[in-house]
């Protein structure tokens, strides 16, 4: 009897240990030991789970399902070097009296190098500014004297004047006081704004006399008197301006119209429409340029 029920024992024993040995989920499949020359021992296991296939040549491949990467877009933000240059001249007269003229001549020229970038046309503009003037008394005179034709007067007056360090700082609206009043009169009435994409300036400057003479002639036939002043010299003289650049909003144009309105201190004004030009200003193109001598040709002709 003894062993009848140790024999159960042992059955139940053993019965217990199979259906739970059937019923159990491994966790984790057992991982086979690589062997020298295996195709499994030469994967690279990645730590996180991610595992590349790799190539012919050992190179790893991106898996399937990520993006291949692509060049790096690198743009570049030179567009070669430029020479930007105004020029502007004009004559106007202005009425001091009835019958009494003053004469105006003028001649403007600037220039900006630019060496890395063609579309940077903002900035400190440079050059020269030559001012002349002549004086017109014959109407003036004839006027008073009509009724003495016995005497004669004449008066002749010039002066001319030059700034050569002249500058000029040329921003858009992007980068101009927004206060400020960059209007010109149309000669209608009415005033040019600048286009927000348009360079703009103003300003105003001291043109230095480079000489002046002044020949006053009186003589009166009755009494034979004879009256005669002559005077070299000439004063410094205030120049304000406005000025506009066309605007050019893809800054790729080589040629824009300028307008630059120039007040003076006894009251004349006028309007000069000029020309803005932008020249290629590689080394060879500056060496040649800066040979052409623009500014020193102006004052070697006025000075």
């Amino acid at each position: 009897m003894k062993k009848a029920i140790l024999l159960l024992s042992a059955l139940l024993i053993i019965l217990v240990i199979t259906n739970t040995a059937c019923g159990r989920t491994p966790s984790t499949a057992p991982t086979p030991t690589p062997t020298p020359g295996s195709e499994q021992g030469a994967e690279s296991d990645d730590s996180e789970g991610s595992i590349g296939v790799l190539a012919p040549g050992g190179k790893q491949e991106n898996p399937p399902d990520e993006p291949a990467p692509t060049a790096t877009d690198k743009r570049s933000t030179t567009y070669g070097p430029s020479i930007f240059v105004i020029e502007a001249s004009g004559s106007w007269q202005h009425e001091i009296d009835a019958g009494l003229y003053a004469n105006y001549e003028c001649e403007l020229y600037l220039d900006k190098i630019e060496p890395h970038n063609m579309h940077d046309d903002t900035g400190s503009y440079t050059g020269v500014f030559w001012l002349k003037l002549t004086v017109d008394t014959g109407e003036y005179f004839s006027k008073f004297l009509k009724d003495v034709p016995f005497v004669d007067i004449s008066l002749d007056a010039e002066a001319e004047g030059i700034r050569d360090n002249l500058s000029f700082y040329l921003r858009d609206g992007y980068t101009r006081d927004p206060t400020a009043n960059f209007d010109i009169p149309d000669g209608q009435g009415g005033y040019l704004k600048p286009d927000h994409n348009a360079l703009a300036d103003k300003g105003s400057f001291v043109v230095s006399a480079t000489h002046g003479n002044l020949n006053v002639y009186s003589y009166d036939s009755q009494k034979d008197i004879l009256l005669e002043h002559q005077q070299s010299g000439a004063s410094d003289l205030d120049v304000s301006y406005v000025i506009h650049v066309a605007p050019d909003p893809m800054r790729e144009a080589t040629q824009r119209d300028v307008k630059i309105h120039i007040m003076l201190p006894d009251g004349s004004s006028t309007t000069l429409d000029g020309v803005w030009r932008r020249l290629p200003g590689y080394p060879e193109d500056l060496e040649k340029y800066y040979n052409s001598g623009k500014s020193r040709e102006i004052l070697d002709k006025r000075q």
